[in-house]
């Protein structure tokens, strides 16, 4: 394989964009470089066709936006008679200009389909604004990306003897680079979330804790979707048998990806001097985050609904029984932390129940 370096750079934009955007249908690439030749790529390789005689032009005098095809370069027959709404609503083509990179100028034409739960004939407004922001931020980040391994390729060049665990240590540097670029992860994860929504015709949307986790990310983009299709096609089956129609995804959706999660768990719980309590101390935050997302749902707190947003789900019966084997630590730790869990102490019943059985029990004991 080639390192990132060796390819011209229009060929890996074009094939990256193609690859990572799975709703870019055609995407067409063109590098201007310093001696004013022109290279035009396309995501199925090298544009064969005569370079068309208004391309210069275009690439010139025309802003980044978006355009229908009939208003680029590649096609030079104009649709008339329509409405400015309906020429507004065709603009499905986004062309981004002066993208700057070592070898050159780069210009991007990338025509995107709808998606989404109800896939419309046109893209909508924000719609627009996403993949924009998304694709700049793919395409200059690889543009780094290309110029930093450049860099390091040409140092190593000098050497004569190169051992190999050099090469890997440099590929991996590079590989580290890309994991950190926060936004890129951010935007690379609505677009998997919204090709699963259109997979599974359910409405997917990231709570307030999913984002704020996603911000510490630092794995791969591969990793991470992997993860997310295996953690929503669990939640679908949930979501199935329990009738909801949406999936709200919370920090546990990010376990798996982040080692680091269960050791700072377990070292903020230590830190109470919880002892003999860390169990019971564990399973109400478990249960309380599950209520709180049943909120959002707008379902009731019921151990159903509990049972179903825990992660991994579990019955309505396992909790019962799991509150009844914890009854009196947890009256304790309610009377020590009050401030603590408060949506399963006033709307859920069966902790009420807990409660006042618990309280019986020690009045007869006195």
């Amino acid at each position: 394989m080639l390192l990132s370096s060796n390819i011209p750079l229009q060929q890996l934009v074009a094939e990256f964009v193609s690859q990572s955007v799975v709703q870019a249908s055609e995407v067409i690439c063109i590098a201007i470089l310093p001696d004013d030749t022109t290279h035009i790529q396309t995501q199925n390789g090298i544009y064969e066709e005569a370079v068309p005689h208004s391309l210069h032009t275009f690439l010139q005098n025309n802003t980044t936006g978006w355009y229908a095809l009939d208003e680029t370069p590649f096609n030079a027959t104009p649709k008339l008679g329509q409405s400015k709404l309906e020429a507004e609503l065709d603009r499905d083509i986004l062309f981004i200009k002066n993208l700057k990179a070592s070898s050159g100028q780069l210009y991007l034409f990338v025509k995107i389909k709808p998606f989404g739960l109800h896939k419309e004939k046109y893209l909508l407004a924000n719609e627009k604004i996403l993949f924009e922001r998304t694709i700049r931020g793919f395409v200059e980040s690889l543009t780094q990306i290309q110029t930093t391994d450049k860099e390091i390729m040409e140092r190593l060049a000098k050497g004569n003897n190169l051992a190999n665990d050099e090469i890997i240590k440099t590929k991996k540097q590079l590989a580290e680079q890309t994991e950190n670029f926060q936004l890129a992860i951010s935007q690379f994860t609505e677009l998997v979330l919204n090709e699963l929504q259109a997979k599974y015709k359910i409405e997917i949307r990231m709570s307030r804790a999913f984002s704020d986790e996603l911000k510490d990310y630092s794995n791969s983009f591969y990793h991470l979707k992997a993860n997310l299709e295996q953690h929503i096609e669990i939640a679908v089956n949930m979501a199935l048998l329990s009738g909801d129609t949406e999936i709200v995804l919370t920090s546990n959706h990010l376990t798996d990806l982040k080692a680091s999660k269960a050791k700072t768990y377990s070292t903020e719980t230590e830190g109470l001097n919880l002892g003999r309590y860390t169990k019971t101390y564990v399973l109400l935050d478990r249960y309380e985050e599950a209520a709180n997302i049943t909120k959002e749902k707008s379902l009731n707190v019921i151990g159903k609904n509990i049972g179903a947003n825990c992660t991994p789900p579990v019955s309505n019966a396992s909790i019962t029984d799991a509150l009844n084997k914890h009854a009196r630590k947890i009256v304790e730790l309610f009377d020590r932390y009050p401030k603590r869990w408060p949506i399963i102490r006033r709307e859920f019943r069966s902790v009420a129940n807990i409660i006042e059985k618990e309280s019986k029990r020690q009045q007869r004991s006195a």
